[in-house]
């Protein structure tokens, strides 16, 4: 194989692989894409290619250890394994961060709309639509960062409505709980996604968690 067509193969298959990683970010602008059987298989194969990276990259070591070990030249195929073994791992770890950079603390898809308290008191704001998630799913971002803080339950209830009176969650002690939607990311999402809120003393918010039932 001459030198260019071997650096053609080279860019293809590292342009593949980044390809192949950057499948990771979409959920984070189509969450519902995380409900469908395609992706669950995907993801399945994120693990399978890392351990796989890992096998390569200490194959590599060994070798040019021992071409070292017994001085003598080490084979081209380990040193390349090494750097694309390396490479690889290193663009997991990027798109893991971009993806975490992206989401935060948060479910994908949850800075998708900015809060509209019209909207999310809807009656149909927590369904989630065939192939994607709710209204509230998409503006939760915007509403633990903007609604919550400093507001109590009075404020909160006039803008996300009343809380609901369900016994989901009783015994964690919350004040306020919201249904958000439909799970996310399970291909057979059976259990509900809600919003759950707690209060201070003085009545204003302390904390939050998201919770599937």
């Amino acid at each position: 194989m001459t030198r260019p067509t071997r650096s053609i193969r080279y860019v293809v298959v590292g342009f593949s692989f980044v390809v192949y990683l950057g499948l990771l970010l979409i959920p984070e602008w189509r969450p519902g894409i995380m409900a469908t059987a395609p992706y669950f298989l995907y993801l399945l194969t994120l693990p399978i290619t890392f351990v796989a990276l890992l096998i390569v990259a200490c194959w590599g070591t060994v070798g040019l250890l021992l071409a070292r070990r017994r001085h003598s030249a080490a084979q081209p195929n380990h040193g390349a394994m090494l750097i694309a073994s390396a490479a690889g791992l290193l663009l997991f770890a990027v798109v893991y961060a971009l993806s975490g950079g992206i989401r935060g603390p948060l479910p994908a898809g949850s800075h998708l709309l900015k809060f509209d308290s019209v909207r999310w008191r809807q009656a149909a704001s927590s369904e989630s639509p065939h192939g994607d998630i709710s209204v509230r799913q998409k503006m939760l971002g915007d509403v633990v960062s903007h609604v919550l803080p400093g507001h109590g339950r009075q404020e909160l209830e006039q803008l996300l409505g009343p809380s609901l009176d369900t016994a989901y969650f009783a015994d964690s002690g919350r004040d306020l709980i919201y249904l958000l939607g439909r799970e996310r990311g399970s291909l057979f999402a059976i259990d509900s996604e809600w919003l759950l809120i707690w209060l201070d003393e003085r009545g204003r918010v302390k904390g939050y968690q998201i919770r599937t039932d």
